[in-house]
């Protein structure tokens, strides 16, 4: 499997030269305020260039790798949360954000390397080999990136991880670099890249090579306003598009990443009693995942689409125990009165149907079912983009209690998650 996929839209290699998008301001990543000089000591000489600012050494155990983790837009604390019960003794050391691309969560943990690649909620695991703060905006902060990469005490301890993680160093190592910037730089984002490129040529152990494509190992640069992150990558693409036997047999549009039907799941807190139900179930990710959380009494996965059953048959042919698999109207279920104890449900998105009534007609039907058929006290975990859409019909249903909501990002797409409960009978 290439470890060396393009960067996707947004993100760039040292050759590129498309400045970053000014996100929402954030005080947790400002620098201080600069200082006047007061007096007393040397000022600085006129037309003397400054040093560049000695970075922070980041925080947490000294002994220990700091680990970068990714996941889509809005996900970030339901992935912090799968962490915080998979991982022993996890230490988050900063969570941060990319937007309309990740959300990143920096951690330590006793856990080794290879467990990070079985969370579910997450699409992409990194080792840190660098992190700065208050890195200019000025043309002086790249003279910064370059020595703070050049003298970082991380890198030896980075490789060592990234080699013990199954990966290869080459005595010419191919390396590729990924540059991403948030805030506002008198400089474009292949400068940055240029000087991160620069700066481990010149000092890495061992001989580096940049290279565009089919690299040995793939440097994520990251910086957040005036926080430095660099990190090199240990997973692969194959990360992002998991299923229950590796991946999907059977693509189609408007699937589901895995990622956040993982998130979906883990909302509906998983029993080993549950009656789990996708009654959209388009290519089965939601089901799929559901079977690896944990076990489960029946799961069912339907559609109203002959196309999306014989795809769903196909992608869920892995998964054991009791699995049905059927055409399915999600507003004439064929389920008894309180039947379902869980249902996990991608909305159809409103570029999916003709008409605006029309998405609001399906909403009704369907949540009109699923009222009757989810006993009380049972969850459903539903992702919209038109969540206005949503909450309207939902006052039709005094049964229904929303308990929890996360906007997300969807393909660029605003989403969001709602968690909701089929209310106990009084």
């Amino acid at each position: 499997v290439s470890r060396s996929p393009r960067p996707a839209q947004g993100e760039s290699g040292p050759g590129s030269a498309e400045r970053p998008a000014r996100p929402a301001h954030s005080s947790a990543l400002r620098g201080p305020r600069p200082t006047k000089h007061t007096g007393g000591g040397s000022a600085p000489r006129p037309g003397r260039p400054r040093r560049p600012a000695p970075a922070r050494p980041p925080m947490g155990d000294a002994t220990r790798p700091v680990y970068l983790v990714q996941t889509q837009p809005g996900l970030g604390a339901l992935a912090w949360s799968e962490m915080s019960t998979a991982l022993r003794k996890p230490t988050v050391l900063a969570q941060r954000h990319v937007p309309q691309k990740d959300d990143v969560t920096l951690l330590q943990t006793a856990s080794p390397t290879k467990e990070l690649f079985d969370l579910r909620t997450v699409e992409d695991v990194f080792v840190l080999a660098v992190r700065a703060f208050n890195i200019a905006p000025t043309a002086n902060g790249l003279k910064q990136i370059h020595t703070t990469v050049k003298q970082s005490p991380m890198v030896s301890s980075a490789l060592n991880t990234y080699t013990a993680a199954g990966n290869r160093l080459p005595k010419i190592t191919n390396f590729r670099v990924i540059t991403r910037a948030t805030g506002r730089q008198e400089y474009p984002r292949k400068a940055i890249g240029e000087a991160v490129a620069d700066a481990i040529r010149d000092s890495w152990p061992g001989r580096w090579r940049l290279v565009e494509e089919d690299a040995d190992v793939e440097v994520w640069v990251t910086l957040f306003a005036s926080e430095l992150v660099v990190a090199l990558r240990l997973s692969d693409a194959t990360m992002r598009h998991r299923g229950p036997d590796g991946g999907r047999e059977v693509n189609r549009p408007a699937a589901l990443r895995p990622v956040i039907a993982a998130a979906m799941v883990r909302l509906t807190d998983p029993q080993a009693d549950d009656v789990f139900l996708d009654p959209m179930a388009g290519t089965g990710t939601l089901v799929a995942e559901r079977a690896i959380a944990g076990p489960f009494d029946r799961l069912i996965a339907g559609d109203k689409s002959r196309e999306a059953v014989k795809a769903l048959t196909k992608n869920l042919q892995t998964v054991g125990g009791d699995l049905a698999i059927r055409r399915l109207d999600a507003e004439d279920l064929p389920f008894a009165d309180g039947e379902i104890s869980k249902i996990a449900v991608n909305l159809p998105f409103g570029k999916q149907v003709n008409h605006p009534d029309e998405l609001t007609m399906l909403y009704q039907g369907a949540f009109r079912e699923w009222v009757r058929v989810v006993r009380p006290g049972g969850l459903i975990v539903a992702l919209a983009s038109d969540i206005d859409r949503v909450r309207e019909v939902m006052r039709l249903f005094p049964e229904l209690r929303v308990r929890g909501n996360y906007a997300i990002g969807v393909l660029g797409q605003a989403a969001t998650i709602l968690l909701i409960e089929r209310k106990n009978s009084s």
